[in-house]
């Protein structure tokens, strides 16, 4: 998937009105998931996007931060300036996009990395 593929599939997942409200949601969700996920993790996961999208977790820390689902959820917010209803609603957007562009494999190991919570935004609820 190109980024501007991946940006497509971003827009339509979240409705927004145009490329660039989906570029900015993104680098907002993709850069919150960055900090949140420990380095060797982020690295694998940059592998199999686009390298736009790759590009930022590119500076993820190397434990990651132990943030919660209502914790991601605000850093979005700020990110955004959206309240958090917006920004979960942007998180599942740009997630579930993510979800669909890596592999299966590679998306369980993401997930089971998470606390419970985050599987609903990768559009997959079950494996919470």
């Amino acid at each position: 998937m190109t980024y501007a593929e991946f940006l497509a599939t971003v827009r339509d997942q979240g409705g927004y009105a145009d490329a660039e409200e989906a570029r900015r949601v993104a680098t907002a969700v993709i850069a919150a998931l960055g900090e949140r996920l420990p380095q060797p993790t982020a690295a694998h996961l940059a592998d199999q996007l686009p390298a736009e999208v790759g590009e930022l977790l590119a500076d993820a820390p190397d434990q990651g931060r132990s943030w919660g689902v209502q914790e991601f959820v605000h850093r979005v917010a700020e990110a955004t300036g959206d309240d958090e209803e917006a920004a979960r609603a942007h998180a599942e957007a740009v997630l579930t996009t993510l979800g669909h562009t890596v592999s299966g494999g590679e998306l369980n190991k993401l997930i089971s990395r998470l606390p419970g919570g985050y599987a609903e935004f990768f559009g997959h609820p079950e494996l919470a």
